[in-house]
């Protein structure tokens, strides 16, 4: 189960480079675990189909030479 706290969200985005400011901090924090917390209810449902089931590669834009 993924779970997450305050103090892991701010080292994440710092971590990243990602300025947020405090005021916002709770914002993004519960915003995050509301997300892990359907992930984790997706896994739990269906987590073995999703094992059994090939990724979908990337698909990046071709540069043009």
């Amino acid at each position: 189960m993924i779970e997450v706290t305050e103090d892991y969200v701010r080292a994440a985005l710092a971590l990243q480079g990602i300025p947020v400011p405090e005021e916002e901090m709770r914002n993004v924090y519960l915003r995050l675990s509301l997300w892990m917390k359907a992930f984790n209810e997706i896994e739990a449902a269906i987590g073995v189909q999703m094992d059994d089931t090939d990724p979908i590669p990337p698909v990046y834009p071709h540069e043009e030479f």
